[in-house]
């Protein structure tokens, strides 16, 4: 049986699919209304945070301070180093995981996991669930650097004619 191994990177939007819609949103939606989520805050809203930075954006490493702060509100001058407050609730976070996919998520297809050593929130695929891996995500589309280089100098020129034409009307 195949074991598919996704990070976040692997979605992007189609056309009239909404955030609601991606599959990060809709497995956090169902397993922070479970009990081993739902009845601890701070784990949910740190679930919910990781969850959502993961989405909104793909393939940037989360900072623990950055964590400490929207999460736990922690001041600007917090030292991991000292503080381990976000360590300490990203491993119950995992335990509360692994409790819920081995009791009322032992069905789900999906598995949301937090790597050891990772803020960054993955999704693997149950051996022996009856999902087509090709059907369900959608395949990230590679731009080239080329393509943003183009983009940036077509801006660039209808900037250069807008300020001309400014400049000529005054």
């Amino acid at each position: 049986m195949r074991c598919c191994l996704l990070r976040i990177e692997c979605f992007e939007m189609t056309e009239g699919q909404t955030v609601l819609e991606h599959p990060l949103l809709e497995a956090l939606n169902k397993i922070s209304s479970c009990p081993p989520i739902a009845t601890a805050d701070s784990l949910r809203n740190l679930l919910t945070y990781l969850v959502r930075q993961s989405v909104a954006f793909p393939g940037d490493p989360i900072r623990e301070a950055q964590i400490a702060a929207a999460v736990f509100h922690k001041t600007e001058g917090f030292d991991p180093r000292q503080d381990s407050t976000v360590r300490v609730q990203t491993s119950r976070l995992r335990n509360r995981l692994n409790e819920y996919y081995e009791g009322q998520g032992s069905s789900d297809p999906w598995i949301l996991e937090l790597p050891k050593g990772s803020y960054s929130v993955t999704l693997r695929q149950r051996e022996g669930a009856d999902v087509e891996p090709e059907a369900a995500l959608i395949p990230a589309r590679i731009i080239s650097p080329w393509a943003y280089a183009a983009g940036g100098f077509v801006a660039g020129v209808l900037v250069t004619l807008l300020l001309v034409k400014a400049g000529s009307l005054l």
